[in-house]
């Protein structure tokens, strides 16, 4: 389903239902099933550029004799290290999900397909982010690309809290599809959004929980 719009129509249209319907609420349950896998953004071919990026090289980690590669987006935002056997790939969304930013997605996902590392980029055309405007653009994103219905009351937030890095982490479940995350999300400057999304099934075997726990301990922003 392509979902063209201008991000600050949408954004003004939520504020106002947030003020006529009060603050958005998070399931604060403290208990999440053991994590199918959540669906990757997987745009329609009208979504894509002609000439899709070439994904990034991968580099073996120094030091590292246990497999793990370096990896970054195509944008050069962020590294981090998984198995070289993990696939991966690149997407120019273009204005496809909002009409006044442009998007881009990374997507690298494990051999048995049960674990999935994703960020999703965009970058403003006229306009600043800011925290409540990244906060609903996440939650947006959420209830679209990785809820089991595509739409708004399948993920539940669990909890939220601020990284480290300054970025914001969301630990989410789906209460339909048998699967969990977490997701950060931040702004570079004023225009850049970036979501940065790890998530595993039920199905996941240690092994994968334990790489996807590698991914986020060796995360690192990438300055420019």
């Amino acid at each position: 389903m392509k979902r063209y719009r201008m991000l600050a129509a949408f954004f003004a249209i939520m504020v106002s239902v947030s003020l006529a319907c009060g603050s958005i609420s998070f399931d604060t349950s403290t208990t999440i099933p053991t994590p199918t896998s959540a669906p990757v953004l997987n745009p329609t071919p009208d979504q894509l550029q002609v000439q899709p990026p070439e994904p990034p090289v991968s580099s073996p980690s120094a030091g590292n004799d246990s497999g793990f590669v370096t990896v970054e987006d195509q944008n050069k935002l962020f590294v981090f290290e998984i198995p070289g056997d993990w696939t991966y790939e690149a997407n120019d969304l273009g204005n496809a999900i909002y009409s006044d930013v442009y998007m881009y997605s990374d997507t690298w996902t494990s051999p048995d397909g049960s674990g999935v590392i994703e960020s999703i980029s965009g970058r403003s055309e006229g306009f600043d982010f800011d925290g409540t405007t990244s906060t609903y653009v996440t939650l947006d994103l959420l209830n679209t690309y990785y809820s089991s219905t595509g739409r708004e009351g399948d993920i539940r937030v669990s909890s939220t809290s601020t990284a480290q890095d300054g970025s914001t982490r969301l630990d989410w479940k789906s209460t339909g599809g048998d699967y969990s995350g977490i997701s950060w999300f931040e702004i570079r400057g004023n225009r850049t959004f970036l979501m940065w999304t790890v998530d595993w099934g039920n199905a996941a075997d240690q092994s994968v929980l334990d790489i996807l726990d590698h991914a986020i301990n060796t995360y690192q922003i990438q300055t420019q």
